[in-house]
């Protein structure tokens, strides 16, 4: 079988000196700053391609331990992208490390959520829920955070495409250690 050969986000924001505008967003949704620094999350222009420009986007930073892996961008037109050929892993999965259970999620924004609750082991799926065509290999790829865990706590959403993930969840990971949210 052929090693698959991932590209690793080289153009990165570590500055969490965020705009007002972007600051306020947040805010407005009860996420603080100390939350955005903790997971990471940074403001910065990006080529969008759905608007063909350079825009302000959201930049999630996907880390796996301590290597930056993927950075999914967002802009106010709530416009998505991946990095191109980067690895997907959950979002925020070194925070399931010495816990024996943890939440997934279906958006990064869930995470944030999920962190200001003071639940800080919560991970999202990379790239939502889609009908008839959950790619899982972000889970393959980080299965070994997820075996020690005695309890993992589906909190999808309840539309057709957020079921249609937790099934394949239950599926893979188990039903024993699946437990779910309405």
């Amino acid at each position: 079988m052929k090693e698959i050969v991932y590209k690793v986000p080289t153009k990165t924001n570590d500055s969490y000196n965020y705009s007002d505008k972007f600051l306020g967003w947040f805010t407005s949704r009860g996420i603080s700053k100390q939350t955005l620094v903790s997971n990471r999350v940074a403001e910065g222009l990006e080529y969008m391609p759905q608007v063909n420009k350079e825009v302000t986007t959201i930049q999630f930073k996907y880390y796996r331990d301590s290597s930056l892996v993927n950075i999914k961008y967002r802009d106010g037109r709530k416009n998505f992208k991946l990095y191109k050929g980067a690895e997907k892993v959950f979002y925020n999965i070194n925070s399931v490390v010495g816990y024996d259970w943890c939440v997934v999620v279906e958006g990064e924004m869930d995470v944030l959520a999920l962190h200001e609750a003071g639940i800080k082991n919560a991970i999202s799926v990379p790239n939502g829920a889609t009908l008839n065509s959950n790619n899982l290999d972000y889970l393959d790829n980080c299965i070994d955070y997820l075996d020690d865990k005695t309890k993992i706590i589906l909190a999808v959403d309840a539309d057709e495409a957020g079921q249609a993930l937790k099934q394949e969840f239950i599926r893979r990971l188990g039903a024993e250690v699946c437990f779910l949210v309405d």
